[in-house]
């Protein structure tokens, strides 16, 4: 009975999904319109009854038995077709969704501001405050989760929780988590469309600012990379004249946009008093932070962190002049994790840490959950990468797959989400012809990206009795069960929300 319920009444469901798209109600009705028969949506996460949904599905249940009640009335006088009524307006409950969100939105929209507006006064008081911008496609939670470890034994730190990251999620943890005496403030921003990292920026006034890197993330609410790029460069004209914008070198897009603004990395690309400076770091020894003899075990990452200032760096414990290279060991597997260190590493220095603390707090650092972090599952090896990846990220877990020892390697993924249009086909194909290079069995999850993945293995003449086709997740994980041998290697790449099954 509870599982043929949400098929005749999707209400909750429906609300589930308008919530899982942050309550984008055009990106509900598309969804809607293209899926007017799913049910029984609510499988990873579930409906969360906050107030807003709450007044969602009372505005929306109370205009749908009011339209049964009408309609059931004119058709024949009588409420005798009331049961057929609701089952055939049922059908329509995203209209009624979105008539109640559209009810709710003067309200919403009060509350919203009232909120932001008070955190941007509470903010204002904070005077010595530094306040550390994270931006980028990818990595800015595994960013920031360094960048804390290394800051919080020496200064008092907040940092927004978990991957929250909007406007309003930032104001609240300005409202709930600034204290008197917090010393840095470090603020994880994302956007959906272009001009919400400009807000962010203008709401919490950043000092500092890092792009991590730009790379198809929400591609397909932005329609087009240009567009994507422009919105994360959003922050650096919101730095003041004294600030500092840190750059991820490898980063294409980062680099292009950079050249052709006002951020220019100056020859020294040294930090000068009074003047907004550009901080480069990579693995090009021309970066101002740099990794070089990068060595890598089960035990971590072993590399030097070379530093190029035309004036000599003076620490407490340590001078180094330029071209010096301190040591650094990270307890980490996958050298994906140096890129990130490096823009915590840049950014604490410029903070006040010494570089003996940055040497001795890189060994506590630990890998972010389910952002390429390497678990044990009894004699299997599991590489959880399964938060929202992009073809930069996939191309990464895939080098992970390929590198970590095993005599298996297994790859389970719904394939790549968010790109829209040609470009979903694209990338999809792309990713399967370079799994099928690393994976000795691929397991597909969902309808996704399906056909694309299938096509792009077909490409690459992938053996067809090494590709396994699983609705669930959860399927997939049962059919891993029988075909994984001790020592295998997983990869599970990418997590299918729900509005994509």
């Amino acid at each position: 009975m509870l599982k043929i319920l949400p098929k005749i009444f999707p209400l909750f469901d429906h609300l589930y999904i308008l919530q899982s798209l942050e309550y984008d109600l055009i990106g509900f009705l598309k969804w809607w319109i293209k899926n007017p028969l799913a049910r029984n949506l609510q499988r990873k996460h579930r409906l969360e009854l906050t107030t807003k949904a709450k007044l969602l599905l009372f505005l929306s249940t109370l205009r749908l038995i009011g339209d049964v009640v009408v309609l059931s009335w004119l058709l024949t006088d009588s409420l005798l077709l009331t049961p057929i009524t609701i089952i055939v307006l049922a059908f329509f409950s995203p209209i009624y969704l979105g008539l109640a969100q559209i009810i709710l939105l003067p309200f919403d929209w009060y509350q919203k501001n009232k909120i932001i507006r008070a955190a941007e006064v509470k903010i204002s008081t904070f005077k010595n405050l530094k306040k550390v911008a994270i931006v980028g496609s990818f990595a800015k939670t595994s960013t920031k989760e360094m960048l804390y470890t290394l800051l919080w034994k020496k200064y008092r730190v907040v940092k927004t929780p978990k991957s929250y990251n909007t406007q309003l999620s930032v104001a609240r943890s300005v409202l709930s988590d600034l204290k008197d005496n917090t010393e840095i403030f470090l603020i994880e921003m994302d956007a959906y469309k272009e001009g919400e990292i400009d807000k962010l920026a203008k709401m919490v006034k950043p000092q500092l600012a890092v792009i991590t890197s730009i790379a198809p993330q929400h591609l397909e609410r932005f329609g087009s990379m240009e567009k994507l790029a422009k919105t994360q460069f959003e922050i650096a004209p919101n730095l003041p004249e004294d600030g500092t914008l840190f750059l991820n070198s490898e980063d294409e897009w980062s680099t292009k946009l950079a050249q052709s603004s006002k951020h220019k990395a100056p020859a020294s690309t040294s930090r000068r008093r009074g003047e907004q400076s550009v901080i480069t770091y990579g693995f090009n020894q021309d970066d101002n932070f740099c990794a070089t003899d990068i060595k890598q075990s089960l035990e971590g990452l072993q590399f030097n962190l070379q530093l190029q200032f035309l004036n000599v760096v003076k620490n407490q414990d340590l001078i180094l002049a330029p071209n010096s290279k301190l040591p650094i060991t990270l307890p980490l597997f996958g050298e994906h994790h140096i890129i990130n260190f490096l823009a915590a590493a840049s950014i604490a220095h410029t903070l006040g840490l010494t570089l003996e603390e940055i040497q001795q707090r890189a060994l506590k650092i630990l890998p972010t959950p389910h952002r390429l972090e390497i678990k044990k599952q009894g004699q299997l090896t599991i590489i959880d990468n399964s938060y929202n990846t992009n073809p930069v990220s996939s191309r990464a877990a895939l080098k992970l797959l390929r590198d970590y020892p095993g005599k298996q390697k297994i790859l389970i993924t719904p394939g790549l989400v968010e790109l829209g249009g040609e470009q979903h086909q694209v990338e999809n194909i792309k990713f399967a012809k370079s799994a099928s290079q690393v994976a000795d069995y691929i397991i597909i999850v969902g309808n996704n990206a399906r056909e694309h993945l299938l096509k792009g293995l077909s490409e690459a003449n992938y053996p067809k009795d090494k590709i396994h086709l699983a609705k669930t997740l959860n399927d997939g994980l049962s059919f891993l069960n029988t075909i994984a041998k001790p020592d295998a290697v997983v990869l599970l790449e990418n997590d299918l929300p729900d509005q994509y099954f």
